[in-house]
């Protein structure tokens, strides 16, 4: 039988039919600090849950394997399957959790299960915190509009615990995370940092140390993408910021992305977008979206 954690704070919440059709639905969140005989043990539940470890530790068993979760890792759990956790007697949790679902949930636990661990390791694990103790809080003042709050909440851990995996190279079934060549790593760098500049195929296959035959049939292999092509598309991205963003003039925008010309910058713009620059700033001001990007 679960023992009750000594400090304990929970919110409970029944999904609108709108939330259930299209975000991440929280059924409950909470915050709690446990006994050292803490000890969960379920053979079937419903839908997700991620744990946050604030700080202490505990065991996770899951698929007949044990794992040891420490302060500032999450643990993820398929709540369908048999489960059991339970507190370092020595040094037990304290947790903020979130147990939801949504139409998305399955796919994002597909692409993380990887090793078939439900531990996860974050980059930033102040700001993982922070997204669970703003969950926390939202369900307990309740605001308008908690429902697609609390959904690009939740977006914004699972998104920390994907990136999290790409930054450390690993490869698991369902996560594509591009692993381009050291050559091409060089040359799309040298680029992003310089494509203000009048940069031309000879010079960025210099610095990624190849010919510049090999160089673009490896570019293209590796990203989908011609050199010029990928290098006007991030050139376009940055000046879609700069027109939603900033006051300058389209002239400038246009040279500071690489442009000597405002007339073909126009054009290309044109051609890409399908608006003009200055239909494009119009239509697309600070107060609304930026529509999708270029994935750098």
């Amino acid at each position: 039988m679960s023992q009750q954690p000594y400090f304990y704070r929970t919110y409970s919440h029944s999904a609108s039919e709108t939330a259930k059709k299209v975000w991440f639905h929280v059924h409950s969140v909470g915050w709690f600090s446990c006994t050292p005989d803490y000890d969960v043990k379920r053979k079937s539940f419903y839908d997700y849950q991620i744990k946050y470890v604030v700080r202490g530790s505990g065991t996770v068993v899951w698929q007949g394997r044990s794992y040891r979760v420490g302060p500032r890792e999450l643990f993820f759990l398929d709540l369908n399957q048999e489960h059991r956790y339970f507190a370092d007697p020595d040094d037990p949790w304290e947790v903020l959790w979130v147990h939801f679902g949504g139409p998305q949930s399955a796919a994002y636990y597909q692409l993380l299960e990887g090793r078939s661990s439900p531990v996860y390791h974050v980059s930033h694990p102040v700001q993982v915190e922070a997204y669970f103790r703003r969950l926390y809080h939202l369900f307990g003042h309740r605001p308008i509009g908690m429902e697609p709050r609390a959904s690009a909440l939740i977006n914004c851990i699972l998104t920390e615990m994907i990136v999290t995996r790409m930054e450390s190279g690993v490869t698991q079934p369902g996560l594509d995370v591009p692993q381009y060549p050291d050559a091409i790593r060089r040359a799309i760098y040298y680029m992003e940092h310089h494509f203000h500049e009048p940069l031309k195929l000879n010079e960025i296959a210099q610095k990624a140390l190849l010919s510049p035959f090999h160089f673009s049939r490896l570019f293209k292999q590796s990203t989908g993408y011609s050199v010029m092509e990928y290098l006007l598309k991030f050139r376009l991205t940055q000046a879609k910021q700069l027109l939603v963003e900033t006051q300058l003039t389209i002239s400038e925008i246009a040279e500071k992305v690489g442009f000597s010309d405002q007339s073909y910058f126009g054009k290309v713009f044109k051609r890409y977008e399908k608006l003009t620059p200055k239909e494009f700033r119009l239509t697309y001001s600070k107060s609304r979206p930026l529509p999708h990007q270029f994935p750098l």
